[in-house]
């Protein structure tokens, strides 16, 4: 062994036999989140010197494979002797949604979960990674280089409410890093209950390792030259095991297929459990993320009516890339603690708090609309002076902008206190579940001008963000040199853009009957507090005080949901479940009338059917059904003012104008499997048909017609192989499946289906017991040109290029 390799080994043994101080000085010294952390803390110190002498705490060894909810379920996982759990893709609990822990086999619920070892040998990286094994989830808005958006079920996610870590709201507006979850779990369908006021599609929850005995490392890379290294270093402290701490690190330089768009990222998570005596366990989370890389433009149709070409478009182009726009730049944390302390046998109770933070400078040489005259705003599309300004012209030529908005603030807290009791009255058995939420959402960004703050008389100060026009381009000839703006504009002063508040109280009561019969019946009180000042960006005229009114929501709200399980046998589960929820209402585009104007809360409305099965505990088999129901909402030409677009508002004949009217009905059919199918193959696997329309839209060229970017069909399948006679090599094939997207909203223009093809394998010598793994995994083998998604933002559409063919190469060792 060389002197190097020896000194590497001596490290590794010093930090088996404990934390060196150097280690933790940092935390002597002060870090984000010990403040958040100090309150539940004190409460958990009080609570462990409360015990009497003989109730010490036992190891926590016991604690590790504990769900994020209160209840332990039952565990069938294989322990590996490092310290990692094979769970052969097949997890047992899921704390999204199941406020009394239930497994996810008897939850009366439609819901993916993507385990560590899945996230592993698919190479996953980013949560547009791990969607990707649902077929209920889609891409909705995710540029190359930003963080994107999905939609469920045909439902975009709401960021500010969608996103959760162990079940607690974060600032969906990041990357949330991946090194330090254990499981993703996709919930499809309402959760009002579990989370108040959020989109009506589901929710994506990310689930932290918790500590154990661990010494791991990561180095991978891909054709491009990405390079990538992580740490997974976890300890046991205390005479009895009764402290766990797990710290993951991370680095990579970003080497992404689309040119220009380069950068890196590092981050560094830190996991705590404390298990204070026989009745109390403290556990705490901490993630920090810095990132910088520049992010790409999507295509738009052309003239609004037509596809691009996309065999004379490629992958790797940045529309409109010019060397002098600065990339963007994240920094973002999520911090959680909570406290489970049990009552007595039958009742137990947990306090916990979150705190989620996003900072970001957001900059882009953003691709949109039509060329236009600078001066006068008109468009100078070639041979096309009618088309609209907000699609690209008939040839290709786009307008390029740009577009800096330095300090976007987003802050997600959450507070919630929650008891869960059993009680028994003869045959009959009831669990009950009881709590409060307090929820915060913050956001601020460059700032708009108002009464007391006038226009800048110089034109450099801008109103809110810099979103400069700076020349035009056509997708179909080499991009050249653009000269900034001149003089250099700089973005307003970051001022407070939206405050919103929610305090509500659930309560849900879970009888089982005799045959096997459940039933649930559960709710939630939220008392809506949302102040939106964004109007003000779009305002022109201060002396109409109306123009300027920003939109204030005070609304309480009962969040009805109720569920019957069924089971037959206990390999078997049948479910039925209905529930409302609300949701914040969408904003309307800069292009119509009442430009920027957030609608009024809505009501999403959900009844599902399911099945699920598990033969041999090895796999799980789900079927489900489902009907939604929400308003539909679309820019309409309107010849007249109207309630949404009053007379001060109204642009005359035939504007458009964002409004709600008729419903959207999304109706379909899910499957799925998770688990083992064979002693050889390890399966992931999803299809979803789904019809999902618009009815009394008042527009009879949208009535009954398919929604944008929601296919009508959507499958895919991962599996995992044992090659006979390899010992320890596997293969994993891959197939993805979408049908045609629509891209209008009167479908008469759409993007074709595409299969996608993907392969993989994996090798770890000496078998499952081995200590170093080898990945290889390759996504879009045959190298497709496809459209991806056909999504909206802010009521803009647009047409993304799917990612070419991308070999991933990974090394894992676990000491």
């Amino acid at each position: 062994m060389s002197a190097p390799e020896s000194a590497f080994f001596a490290k590794i043994n010093q930090f088996k036999r404990g934390f060196p101080q150097s280690f933790l000085r940092p935390v002597r010294r002060g870090s984000v989140g010990i403040a958040f952390l100090a309150g539940i803390a004190a409460v958990a110190a009080i609570v462990a010197r409360s015990q009497a002498p003989d109730q010490l705490p036992g190891p926590i060894v016991a604690e590790e494979q504990k769900p994020v909810t209160a209840k332990l379920p039952q565990v069938n996982t294989t322990v590996v002797v490092h310290g990692e759990v094979n769970s052969d893709y097949l997890p047992e609990s899921i704390a999204v949604r199941t406020l009394d822990g239930l497994p996810l086999e008897e939850a009366p619920l439609s819901a993916t979960v993507v385990t560590r070892d899945l996230m592993n040998n698919q190479a996953a990286r980013l949560l547009a990674d791990v969607v990707k094994n649902d077929a209920s989830i889609d891409d909705d808005y995710v540029p190359v280089g930003y963080y994107g958006d999905f939609e469920i079920r045909g439902f975009p996610i709401d960021l500010a409410t969608g996103l959760e870590v162990n079940g607690m709201t974060i600032a969906g507006e990041q990357d949330v890093p991946l090194e330090n979850k254990e499981r993703v779990e996709l919930l499809k369908g309402l959760a009002g209950v579990e989370s108040g006021v959020t989109s009506g599609g589901g929710l994506i929850n990310f689930a932290t390792k918790r500590p154990a005995t661990i010494v791991a490392l990561d180095a991978a890379t891909d054709q491009r030259g990405t390079a990538y290294a992580a740490a997974d270093l976890g300890r046991l402290f205390g005479s009895r095991k009764q402290v766990g701490v797990r710290v993951n690190l991370a680095g990579e330089r970003i080497e992404p297929y689309m040119n220009d768009t380069q950068g890196w990222r590092g981050m560094g998570a830190g996991a705590v459990d404390w298990k204070l005596s026989s009745k109390a366990m403290l556990k705490s989370d901490f993630e920090y993320q810095h990132k910088v890389e520049r992010d790409g433009s999507g295509y738009q149709l052309l003239g609004g009516t037509a596809l691009p070409d996309i065999h004379r478009l490629f992958p790797s182009t940045m529309l409109g890339e010019q060397s002098w726009a600065p990339p963007d730049t994240y920094d973002v944390f999520n911090t959680s603690a909570r406290l489970d302390y049990t009552l007595t046998k039958s009742w137990a109770a947990y306090v916990q708090g979150s705190f989620s933070h996003s900072l970001i400078n957001d900059n882009v040489m953003y691709a949109y609309g039509s060329s236009i005259d600078p001066a006068t705003y008109a468009v100078t599309c070639p041979n096309a002076p009618d088309a609209p300004a907000y699609f690209f012209c008939p040839d290709g030529t786009y307008g390029i902008y740009d577009y800096r908005d330095p300090g976007e603030l987003r802050i997600d807290g959450v507070g919630e206190a929650i008891a869960t009791g059993h009680l028994r009255t003869g045959p009959v058995t009831q669990d009950l579940v009881a709590g409060g939420t307090l929820f915060l959402r913050s956001v601020q960004q460059p700032g708009f001008y108002s009464t007391d703050n006038p226009y800048a008389g110089d034109g450099i100060v801008q109103d809110g963000a810099v979103y400069s026009y700076v020349g035009a381009e056509n997708i179909y000839q080499p991009i050249a040199p653009t000269a900034m703006e001149s003089p250099v504009e700089s973005a307003g002063p970051r001022r407070l853009w939206e405050d919103s508040h929610q305090a509500s109280g659930l309560l849900q009561d879970r009888v089982r009957l005799p045959g096997r019969i459940q039933l649930i019946a559960g709710g939630r009180y939220d008392s809506l507090r949302d102040h939106n000042y964004s109007a003000y960006a779009s305002c022109t005229d201060f002396s109409v005080p109306a123009n300027c009114a920003p939109a204030f929501t005070n609304e309480p709200v009962w969040l009805p949901q109720y569920a019957a399980v069924v089971n037959p046998i206990a390999e078997v589960t049948l479910y039925a479940n209905y529930g409302t929820l609300l949701s914040l209402g969408p904003q309307g585009p800069w292009w119509v009338d009442n430009a920027s104007q957030f609608l009024a809360p809505y009501h999403t409305r959900q009844v599902e059917l399911g099945a699920k099965y598990e033969p041999g505990r090895r796999i799980l088999l789900s079927t489900g059904v489902f009907h939604m129901r929400a308003p539909f909402f679309y820019p309409k030409a309107i010849q007249s003012a109207d309630a949404f677009c009053t007379a001060e508002d109204f642009g005359g004949l035939g504007s458009l104008c964002f409004e709600s009217q008729g419903r959207e009905t999304h109706n379909g059919v899910e499957l799925s499997a998770e688990g083992k199918a064979a002693s050889w193959l390890r399966l992931s696997a999803s299809a979803m048909a789904i019809r999902a329309e618009g009815t009394n839209t008042g527009t009879s060229a949208l009535d009954g017609k398919q929604l944008i970017n929601v296919p009508h069909l959507h499958a895919t399948v991962f599996a995992d192989v044992a090659i006979p006679h390899m010992r320890g090599f596997y293969l994993m094939p891959g197939w993805n499946f979408s049908g045609r997207k629509e891209a209008t909203r009167d479908d008469t223009v759409s993007v074709p289906s595409v299969n996608m093809f993907n392969l993989g394998a994996r090798y770890t010598p000496g078998g499952e017991q081995g200590r170093l793994t080898f990945r290889l995994f390759a996504t879009n083998v045959a190298n497709k040109r496809y459209w991806s998604d056909t999504g909206a933002s802010y009521g803009d559409s647009f047409l993304w290029l799917g990612a070419p063919a991308t070999i991933r190469m990974a090394a894992h060792y676990t000491f």
